[in-house]
Formats: structure tokens, sequence, C-alpha cells
């Protein structure tokens, strides 16, 4: 994520969903109730990201922990949708998020309208008004230093500074970083208690394991491109991945937002 780095664009942001591939979800629409535009996991409710009209963007990426995961408790995926609501304030949504029982995550809250960004985890503490700056999220605390996001923040830091680059343009680069499959070397890998295979497997930026069982389901480009002061034009394309690296549907869609 670029946020308030690039005066064209406050906000820069590309973001994979890994996950297994035979969890049904449904691609990002704009939902009924509440009005928000985001995927849906269809078992257990909720999303991995989301927009609402007005300009609060919200992510979710779960905190890699074998042998610590809990089945009886609410998904995580809920927690986006309640910073998506209007009546939710950060500082309200940190009240609810400690007192709501859940699996490890960090959860990634951007309001464009009042220019903040928070970043909420119950397993590395709660990181208010982000300061401007790149910042990467993957499933440890923001910004360890993992080689994939290294990598991607590297990608995304190149494509905002060419010169004379549309926003179109851009979310095209982002999505073609978004599907790099550069695997680094082993001694470069965390540890993080899963096997090394695992590792390797998990490593590069676009995910596909060798059965094709868990990988990259869909790849998210979100950027808010400033029209005049205080009003911005929100853009975002999502591509959905099959379980063989294919591509299977794009949506596209953008709108206006003034604070």
């Amino acid at each position: 994520m670029a946020w308030r780095v690039y005066p064209q664009w406050p906000l820069v942001l590309a973001a994979n969903r890994d996950e297994f591939h035979d969890r049904e979800s449904a691609p990002m629409s704009w939902w009924k109730h509440p009005d928000i535009l985001a995927g849906r996991d269809l078992r257990a409710g909720g999303t991995w990201l989301g927009l609402n009209r007005t300009g609060r963007i919200g992510l979710l990426t779960n905190v890699r922990e074998p042998g610590h995961q809990q089945t009886d408790l609410p998904s995580r995926g809920e927690l986006v949708p309640l910073w998506l609501q209007e009546t939710q304030s950060a500082a309200h949504l940190s009240d609810r998020l400690q007192a709501t029982p859940a699996n490890g995550y960090n959860l990634l809250g951007i309001d464009l309208g009042q220019a903040q960004a928070h970043c909420w985890s119950n397993r590395h503490g709660h990181q208010h008004e982000l300061p401007a700056g790149l910042y990467g999220l993957s499933n440890a605390a923001l910004d360890t230093p993992w080689p994939k996001l290294k990598r991607l923040k590297n990608l995304l830091a190149k494509a905002c500074q060419q010169p004379q680059h549309q926003t179109r343009a851009l979310s095209e680069q982002l999505l073609i970083a978004l599907a790099d499959r550069d695997q680094p070397a082993d001694e470069h890998l965390p540890r993080t208690g899963v096997s090394m295979d695992w590792e390797r497997w998990l490593s590069p930026i676009f995910i596909q394991t060798p059965d094709r069982r868990y990988g990259t389901r869909c790849s998210t480009v979100i950027v808010a491109e400033l029209l005049q002061a205080n009003t911005w034009r929100l853009h975002v394309a999502e591509q959905s991945w099959n379980a063989q690296g294919q591509s299977t549907g794009r949506v596209e869609e953008s709108w206006d937002i003034s604070r």
C-alpha cells in the first residue's frame, strides 16, 4: 500500500487473496445490506476485502500460526464489514475488536474522507494514524520483511513512479505484479512453523501449490485518484483465478467521493 505518498494517488493498494480452492466464495459485487463492494466467503460469511461508497476500505489477513487455530471461534471475515459500516468509528471498532474472540488476524482500515489509515491486530497490537508511507501486510505483523512483501512493495513503488502514468495503466501494471511467480531462495524464506515445502509454496506473490488445492484466488487493485481538493475518484479492479492459475473474470468499478 502506498498511503499519501503520491499526490496524484493518495491511496494505491495491491492485494492477493490466497485460499483453498474448494472454499466456496462469490466474486466482488455490491451487497444489498450493508451497501459495500466486496467478495463473499460463502462458507462462513464475511469477506477478506471490501469498500463502501464513502471511501472506506477494509482488508483482512490471517496470522500464520500453525497448530493454534480454534475451530469454534467466529469467522474473521466478519471484521471487515464492521469497519465498513458508517456507524463504526476507529475508536469504537477498537473496543469491539478487543471484545471479540478470534483466531490471529491483521485488519487494515482506511478512511479516505478522514485521511486516516489504521492497522488492528489481535497478535501484534493496534497501530492508529499510520503516517504517509509504503506499507506491506502479509501473514505476520505489518511490514514484516518477507521476500514476497518486499518484492511487491518495490514493484508498486516502481509502477507509481513512472512518468505520465495514467490510472488505468497503473492498475494494469499492478495486476501483472500481483501475478508474479518469482520464487525466493530458501535462505531468504521466513520460518513460520510450517514445513519447508509449504514455506516455498507460500513464498511467491502469486501462489499455486503443486496439487492445485491452495493458491491465489483473486487479485485486487484499488487506486484513489485526486480530482480536485477533497474530491477523489476511486478505481477498483479485481481479477479472479482458478486452481490452474488461469483468469476466470474481472470486476471493475469506479465512483467519486468527497470529503
